[in-house]
C-alpha cells in the first residue's frame, strides 16, 4: 500500500519524466480537473470534480488548421504530442472515457481524440464518499469500478491499495518504480442513495419517438447546455472558421443538442421546440448509442442533476418514460 504522499510523488516523478500532469484543483468555481505545475495543487477531499476528463481529451475549443489566403496556404495545427498523466479522477469519469473510446476511437476514429488517449495514463482514485446525485451503480458501474482506468488507487484505512488495470498502467507503475498491490482489503465503497430503473427504457424509446410525454418531461429545461458541458460522455461538436480579410483558423468547438441552432439547416430546423431537443439528448444516450456502439452513454455521475439551474433530474425523467401510454 501507498500513502497520499506517495500519490503526490507520482505527480512529481511523472513531470520529471515528461508527462503533462492533470489533477483535481480547488478553484473559485469548485474542484476542477486542470493542468498543474506542482503536487501541492492537488485536491483529494471531494466527491467529484465539476468538469470531466472530456476537457482534456476533447477540448471545448481547439484549432484544427490555420489558413492564409494571400499565400494560398493551409497549415494543420496539432498539440505538443507529449505524454499525459491524469491523477485523481473518479471511476465514473474514467468509465466515461471508455464510452467515448467506443464512439471516437472505434470503427470511426477521431484521430485527435484517439492520439491523446494513446498518449495518456489514467490513475483513478476510487470514491470514499458519494452524494445525493450519484447513481453510477444504476448504470452498471460503482464507486470502486475500474472501467476506463489504467491504474486505480483504492482507499484502505487511510492509505491506498494501488492496482494496475491495463498493461499501459502496469508499464507506468514500473516506470515510476512502484509495485502493484494485488492483496489488501479496500475500504467498503460508499452507499449510493439514488437509484434509477432502466429496464424497458430502450424498448419504450424504440416505439415512442412521437410521444406527447416528451413535452411534459422537458417543461423545466431552458436549453442552457449545462448538462452537456458537464457530461463526461456528450461529444457533439461544430466546425467554425474565424477569419479576417485573408487569414484565419478553423476551430472545433463543443456543440449541444439543447441549443436552438443545433442541426439547423439552411432550409429548415428538423427539431422544432425544446421538447424535440431534449428528446434528442435522451435518445442519443439511451437508444442511439446502444444501437451504434452497444452501450448506454451515461455513467451515473450526476453532474447534470447537481448543476442544472432549473432542477431537471434525469433519473426522474428516466423513471417516467418506460411506461405504456
Amino acid at each position: 500500500m501507498i500513502s497520499r504522499e506517495d500519490l503526490v510523488t507520482l505527480v512529481r516523478d511523472g513531470a520529471r519524466k515528461g508527462y503533462r500532469v492533470y489533477a483535481p484543483v480547488e478553484q473559485e468555481a469548485g474542484v476542477l480537473i486542470s493542468a498543474i505545475e506542482g503536487p501541492d495543487e492537488i485536491a483529494f477531499d471531494h466527491v467529484l470534480t465539476v468538469n470531466t476528463l472530456k476537457d482534456v481529451m476533447l477540448p471545448r475549443c481547439e484549432s484544427l488548421a490555420r489558413f492564409d489566403l494571400d499565400k494560398q496556404e493551409i497549415t494543420p495545427v496539432s498539440d505538443d504530442g507529449g505524454r499525459i498523466l491524469i491523477l485523481g479522477t473518479r471511476p465514473c469519469d474514467a468509465a466515461g472515457l471508455a464510452i467515448l473510446d467506443r464512439i471516437l476511437a472505434g470503427q470511426v476514429r477521431d484521430t485527435r481524440y484517439a492520439d491523446r488517449r494513446d498518449r495518456s495514463v489514467i490513475v483513478t482514485v476510487a470514491c470514499s464518499a458519494a452524494d445525493e446525485a450519484c447513481f453510477c451503480s444504476s448504470m452498471g458501474y460503482g464507486p470502486h469500478d475500474t472501467t476506463g482506468s489504467d491504474v486505480i488507487a483504492l482507499p484502505s484505512d487511510g492509505r491506498f491499495i494501488i492496482r494496475a488495470v491495463t498493461e499501459k498502467g502496469a508499464a507506468f507503475l514500473r516506470e515510476m518504480g512502484l509495485e502493484p498491490d494485488e492483496g489488501g482489503q479496500p475500504d467498503t465503497p460508499p452507499e449510493l442513495k439514488r437509484t434509477v430503473e432502466t429496464r424497458g427504457l430502450k424498448e419504450w424509446l424504440d416505439e415512442n419517438f412521437s410521444s406527447a410525454r416528451w413535452r411534459t418531461v422537458s417543461e423545466n429545461c431552458v436549453s442552457c447546455g449545462t448538462c452537456y458541458y458537464l457530461c463526461p460522455t456528450c461529444h457533439c461538436f461544430d466546425i467554425a472558421d474565424e477569419a479576417g480579410v485573408s487569414r484565419g483558423e478553423r476551430l472545433r468547438i463543443w456543440d449541444c443538442c439543447s441549443f436552438s441552432g443545433f442541426t439547423k439547416m439552411a432550409s429548415h430546423q428538423p427539431r422544432v421546440g425544446k421538447h424535440a431537443r431534449y428528446r434528442q439528448r435522451v435518445m442519443h444516450k439511451f437508444k442511439y448509442c446502444v444501437d451504434n456502439v452497444e452501450t448506454v452513454a451515461c455513467v451515473g455521475d450526476g453532474r447534470c442533476i447537481r448543476y442544472c439551474p432549473y432542477g431537471v433530474d434525469i433519473c426522474e425523467i428516466l423513471e417516467a418514460l418506460p411506461r405504456k401510454e
